[in-house]
């Protein structure tokens, strides 16, 4: 196998791994996404929902504690700055208020 060959092959298996592990990060995500609307919709959480937009609305934000903190910061930009933040570890899941987070905006 000449090394062009063995390079491609090494890529191609870099790849599929990393696809497969992204794969795997987003069913996570999805699974965690899932029971936080799960256990939202029992009203379990009600007291834990502390922060609230200008309409009255609590946003809500799933992370994983795999995830980069750009995801995090993306996901707050989404929701307008301001979220109840759930993140899954592996010694359980932690709650963050986040009240304010203005990137833009000078201080």
């Amino acid at each position: 196998m000449s090394e062009e060959a063995m390079r491609e092959e090494v890529a191609q298996a870099v790849e599929v791994a990393a696809n497969k592990a992204a794969e795997e990060e987003i069913s996570k995500l999805a699974e965690f996404e899932s029971a936080i609307d799960e256990t939202l919709a029992s009203g379990y959480l009600d007291d834990t929902l502390t922060v609230t937009d200008a309409d009255g609305v609590a946003q809500v934000l799933p992370v994983l504690d795999s995830e980069p903190i750009s995801h995090l910061v993306e996901g707050l930009e989404a929701v307008g700055g301001s979220a109840n933040v759930f993140v899954h570890t592996s010694a359980g899941v932690v709650a963050l208020s986040v009240v304010e987070y203005k990137p833009n905006e000078e201080e």
